[in-house]
């Protein structure tokens, strides 16, 4: 186990994760004001569980925040509920998931746990902070089509649940979507973001040059991926070698669920794919 805490401002943080190794393995949860953000991985309830503690008994904590059905981001919210006995709020297209469940990988069982159901209240467009500020909920699926992120606009603070991560991303997930990522990316830089708060990174300061520079990676690496692809008449396969080189141990420990090959065929949504080679790199 692994965690690490975070202070930004007006905002604390603690990230958790079974195993420290990679990015993606390790999740926060986020308090500002009196309103917590995402609620962490459920096996990591007996870290989340002390923090979230001190984090009312210093502040107060009088609602929860799902940016996402995901299990690594609201598979807790259930038990902060029942804990604080507070209001969980979560996208609309998140509620019937937290409440009645999803399917998830083994792997995912093993890195973040199986999530507990939890009931939740569709999540409103704009909401009060204690000292007078807002947070505003931003659409932005592409990672997942139920995704928000947060933004608190007196603080330029953007809560980015999984939209960022990394600026130049190697792999995707199977049902990830490139070109709606970046329709996502253009869409929060629609506002004034000064810093990230990213759910895996942390904390990530110049959050607009960030924002900017990932969704100029992906459009490039969607043209050329494109151009190869019609023009070239190159299978995913070889161009998925060309471009991203070999699948590696995320692809194997996913079971192919994260893959290079994903953020290939994503690029090419919606065209019909020619047959490639079967074999594994």
């Amino acid at each position: 186990m692994s965690s690490s805490h975070i202070s930004h401002g007006p905002v604390e943080g603690l990230k958790a994760g079974r195993y420290p190794i990679g990015t993606n393995t390790q999740v926060a949860c986020y308090r500002i004001g009196h309103t917590l953000i995402d609620a962490g991985a459920p096996n990591q309830w007996s870290t989340v569980r002390p923090w979230v503690q001190e984090q009312n008994d210093t502040h107060g904590i009088d609602r929860v925040l799902v940016t996402h059905h995901h299990e690594d981001h609201a598979g807790n919210a259930g038990r902060v509920q029942d804990l604080l006995d507070v209001p969980v709020y979560a996208p609309e297209a998140s509620l019937e998931r937290l409440r009645d469940g999803f399917s998830i990988e083994p792997y995912r069982w093993l890195v973040w746990g199986r999530p507990a159901p939890v009931k939740a209240e569709p999540v409103p467009a704009v909401l009060s902070l204690a000292d007078g500020t807002t947070l505003r909920t931003l659409p932005a699926p592409g990672h997942a089509d139920d995704m928000v992120c947060y933004l608190a606009e007196a603080y330029g603070l953007l809560f980015t649940a999984d939209l960022y991560i990394t600026r130049r991303p190697q792999y995707l997930r199977y049902d990830e979507h490139a070109p709606r990522l970046i329709e996502s990316l253009h869409a929060v830089l629609q506002h004034d973001v000064r810093t990230l708060l990213c759910a895996h990174r942390g904390v990530v300061e110049d959050g607009t040059a960030a924002l900017r520079e990932k969704a100029k990676y992906l459009e490039a690496l969607c043209g050329v991926v494109n151009r190869r692809y019609r023009f070239d008449r190159r299978s995913t396969t070889d161009i998925r070698r060309e471009i991203l080189g070999r699948e590696g141990w995320l692809y194997w420990i996913s079971g192919g669920d994260f893959s290079k090959s994903n953020l290939i065929a994503s690029c090419l949504d919606g065209t019909p794919k020619r047959e490639q080679s079967a074999i594994v790199d």
